[in-house]
């Protein structure tokens, strides 16, 4: 998802930072992590974790985004774009072959195997509001301001433009071979559509703007979130509801979301420092922690813009205060009511 310098442009990314001062607690301490490392040394712009919580893409205020190895906390890489170009999204390939960064004009794809940079391609003279890669990066999603969604075949050149949304495109997946987009915007809908056929497989209408999106891996199930704790997991077998989060007043926005391997659990992030473990068939709270920010002295705000799941069954998070970090896992059943 696009945030960092993008917030202020788009209503629903800036309202991300404006609920971030709000759900501020001034006596709450953050809760203790397993492992810590300092990420960004200033704040974080976008970040994103590999699904196998190897790897995290962390994009700073300093114009560069570092590729870290999250299993002896080092940086691999350190990429960027031109002279002065901020990039504002990253995104790594579900099989973590790839990995791609964005500025305000332009994308960059890298090989996450060698640091290499495969290629660079120029963004439509349009808003662009959230960007994926398919794995082995052979095809791009782009969603945009004017609701259009574009897919392009990185290896052919083969480009379809649909125009998905009648307002704005706030968030967008990609199904790992490229075939499948699941797209959420400001007309309250998410769609998960086709990408050969440019057709909608199922449509699901929230009551609030559609701000966060996401598919599991498997293809099994999808997660829409919006602006208001309309917040649900769809069966992609027969597009049902499967589960209503049980959201707090705290937790209505959320700002990440990745399933489990096993598809057991659902893990969300929130500009409100929140990191929650789901139940994904019940929608019921599993486990709540409270990431750190960028000083213990005085309260201040975290927005958890990626999530993950370790090998190891730890849960893992990167944030605006530019931490990555490690959390045990203690999962507390959800109460019968």
């Amino acid at each position: 998802m696009i945030k960092g310098i993008l917030l202020s442009k788009l209503v629903s990314r800036g309202l991300l930072i404006v609920l971030a001062g709000w759900f501020i607690v001034g006596c709450e301490a953050s809760s203790v992590p397993l492992s810590q490392s300092r990420h960004t040394a200033i704040a974080t712009y976008d970040a994103d974790i590999s699904d196998d919580g190897k790897f995290s893409l962390v994009a700073s205020v300093n114009h560069n985004a570092g590729y870290w190895s999250l299993n002896d906390d080092t940086l691999v890489y350190t990429w960027q774009h031109g002279q002065g170009d901020e990039i504002i999204a990253v995104d790594i390939s579900a099989n973590g072959s790839r990995a791609i960064t964005a500025s305000a004009t332009d994308i960059a794809l890298w090989d996450t195997s060698t640091g290499k940079n495969l290629g660079f391609y120029k963004i439509p003279d349009s808003d662009l509001r959230d960007v994926k890669i398919s794995s082995n990066g052979r095809f791009l999603v782009m969603g945009m301001g004017d609701g259009r969604v574009i897919h392009l075949n990185l290896r052919t050149g083969r480009r379809l433009e649909f125009l998905m949304h009648t307002e704005a495109i706030n968030s967008i997946d990609i199904s790992p071979n490229g075939r499948y987009v699941l797209s959420g915007g400001n007309d309250y809908k998410a769609i998960f559509w086709d990408a050969q056929t440019g057709q909608p497989i199922d449509q699901w209408q929230h009551d609030t703007r559609v701000v966060l999106v996401s598919l599991s891996r498997d293809g099994s199930y999808a997660f829409s979130s919006g602006s208001m704790a309309d917040a649900y997991v769809w069966n992609l077998a027969d597009g049902n509801k499967v589960s209503t989060l049980a959201l707090k007043e705290r937790e209505y926005v959320l700002s990440s979301a990745r399933f489990s391997p096993d598809n057991k659990e659902l893990l969300t992030g929130a500009p409100s420092k929140q990191l929650v473990l789901w139940e994904t068939r019940s929608g019921q709270q599993l486990q709540m922690i409270k990431v750190s920010t960028r000083t213990k002295k005085k309260p201040s705000g975290a927005i958890v813009y990626a999530v993950g799941f370790a090998e190891d069954g730890s849960l893992l998070s990167e944030s605006s205060a530019g931490w990555g970090e490690r959390w045990e896992k203690i999962i507390t059943p959800p109460s019968a009511d």
